[in-house]
């Protein structure tokens, strides 16, 4: 018997989900100065990964240049359906561009946080198994990786939930994309 747990225990996927069209939207008319690198990704990123950074918790001292503030009001339709949800801790738009390799790493986390990614704009080839506007549960905890291959950039929502309970381990399928070339 499986230990997933189901959708319906993660309430905030189908609030992602219904929007996706606004976030997408704001996220595309971001200026540039509203990303910043993420800590340390130089050292082991091949390309730029950053983040539009809109909520912010534990990790505030990590990004001292972020304009949380700022950022909230150039998306207020996503901070709207954002600042709703319970249990949000860490939010933000991630922006992989164009020929940027992540190697494959676990994070570090508490045992009641989830992650989830919310695809706004993929590349094409990883729309063969994740549509734009949906979203994808994530355990950081378990070894992933990501890239963009294309020429334009990939971007997703990223959200940080703090769970009533501590989330078991193998309770969310592994992050396991295929071998896109």
């Amino acid at each position: 018997m499986s230990n997933q747990k189901p959708v319906q225990d993660y309430p905030f996927i189908s609030s992602l989900e219904a929007g996706a069209a606004d976030f997408l939207a704001e996220a595309l008319a971001l200026p540039e100065e509203a990303y910043v690198p993420l800590p340390d990704s130089s050292t082991y990123v091949n390309g730029r990964w950053e983040v539009c950074l809109l909520k912010l918790e534990q990790y505030a001292d990590d990004f001292p240049d972020a304009l949380v503030d700022q950022n909230r009001g150039r998306c207020p339709k996503t901070w709207a359906r954002l600042s709703g949800l319970e249990g949000l801790m860490v939010a933000g738009f991630m922006r992989l561009t164009p020929g940027t390799t992540i190697p494959e790493h676990v994070d570090i986390r508490d045992d009641n946080v989830i992650r989830v990614h919310l695809a706004l704009q993929l590349p094409e080839a990883d729309r063969t198994y994740w549509r734009d506007g949906t979203a994808r549960l994530m355990d950081i905890r378990q070894p992933h990786s990501a890239k963009n291959l294309s020429h334009r950039d990939r971007i997703t929502l990223c959200c940080d939930f703090r769970m009533p309970d501590p989330i078991p381990e193998g309770s969310v399928p592994p992050w396991n994309p295929p071998e896109v070339t």
